[in-house]
């Protein structure tokens, strides 16, 4: 099992835990202010300044234990990304890996066969640019290479914040479609990313648009994290419902919201400017934009990252699809192995790739 998944399992269940938990002390509690109203009413004016102190106290720690739960998660990821960096090795594929001269590592995924690749998949993985690239994106990439005879997947092993911060992802992204070109057309690549590896993918179609004025053949992202000012109302809206990064119990607040900003979760924008299209690609140029598929799940924090950039991709009249799924969470999608939801979307990335190959 991934470690994506085993994540996302623990924050379903803590998710219906504090919920369960909350709806029970809900109905205590009712039942508690009842009986102190009748008995507690004389006491009450000596001990509000008492609670008062008490409120800003809680306040304190609790803004201080959302900082350390953001920060922890953080060190958890890098923690057990190194159990799953070990190839998973498919009979009738092909692991290649390499480097460039400039030393960005990446890694090609092709069916065994004497037919040369005609055809790119260009993914960019997620994780908050905080870990490198895990063997799940092997196991996600096996079947695309079904698709065509001629087609292999690329695969960027990017180096990760917070050592390495913004432009050096971005940069590193550029330095292997330059790869990638020596020996295709930009019609014959398809880019491909999730979550901050989404966030790279869009980010790198503007720097290609701006610098070399080309572009892939068609692009597909799934939970793209396209807003790092988060002005989202999805964040506010959803952060009860986002089981991998809200909490069930406690809505969000301004002061939340600044605090996890300024959590190792953000440590990859380093000083840069939030609103740089390279950062941020919802406040980019969309003038023109490639034939594009969007997938979010409707419960995700993320949910107006993908919606406000999809609609931009509209306005300017370029073709775009979203798939906006009732109930599920960030990069659903990637789960084929678990959810009948996942499967369906996979086999419409296959069918968009196959398509836009046409």
């Amino acid at each position: 099992m991934d470690l994506s998944m085993n994540v996302s399992n623990v924050y379903r269940q803590i998710y219906l835990y504090n919920n369960n938990n909350n709806n029970n002390n809900n109905n205590n509690n009712n039942n508690n202010n009842n009986n102190n109203n009748n008995n507690n009413n004389n006491n009450n004016n000596n001990n509000n300044n008492n609670n008062n102190n008490n409120n800003n106290n809680n306040n304190n720690n609790n803004n201080n234990n959302i900082k350390k739960k953001k920060n922890d998660l953080v060190q958890t990821f890098r923690n057990a990304n190194e159990k799953f960096l070990k190839d998973v090795i498919k009979e009738g594929y092909s692991i290649i890996r390499k480097e460039t001269e400039k030393k960005v590592k990446y890694v090609i995924i092709k069916k065994d066969s004497n037919k040369p690749s005609k055809k790119i998949i260009y993914y960019l993985h997620g994780g908050a640019y905080l870990i490198r690239l895990t063997n799940m994106y092997q196991t996600f990439s096996y079947p695309l290479c079904d698709i065509r005879d001629d087609i292999e997947v690329v695969l960027l092993d990017y180096d990760p914040a917070p050592e390495q911060k913004y432009p050096s992802q971005l940069n590193q992204a550029m330095e292997i479609w330059n790869e990638i070109t020596k020996e295709h057309k930009p019609e014959d690549i398809i880019i491909g990313g999730d979550s901050s590896g989404g966030n790279l993918g869009l980010a790198l179609i503007h720097k290609l648009k701006n610098e070399q004025n080309v572009s892939p053949k068609a692009c597909f992202f799934l939970s793209p994290w396209t807003d790092m000012t988060c002005s989202g109302e999805s964040y506010y809206t959803n952060y009860q419902k986002d089981i991998q990064s809200g909490e069930a119990n406690e809505p969000l607040t301004k002061e939340k919201e600044n605090i996890i900003q300024h959590s190792d979760l953000f440590c990859f924008t380093g000083d840069a400017d939030r609103k740089d299209p390279y950062i941020s690609p919802l406040f980019g140029d969309f003038t023109t934009f490639p034939r594009s598929l969007f997938f979010v799940g409707s419960e995700e924090m993320l949910l107006d990252d993908t919606l406000k950039i999809v609609e931009k991709i509209k306005e300017k009249g370029n073709e775009v699809e979203l798939v906006n799924k009732e109930g599920m969470f960030h990069i659903y999608p990637m789960y084929i192995s678990y959810l009948p939801e996942s499967r369906e979307a996979y086999e419409k990335i296959k069918e968009f790739i196959a398509d836009s190959f046409k």
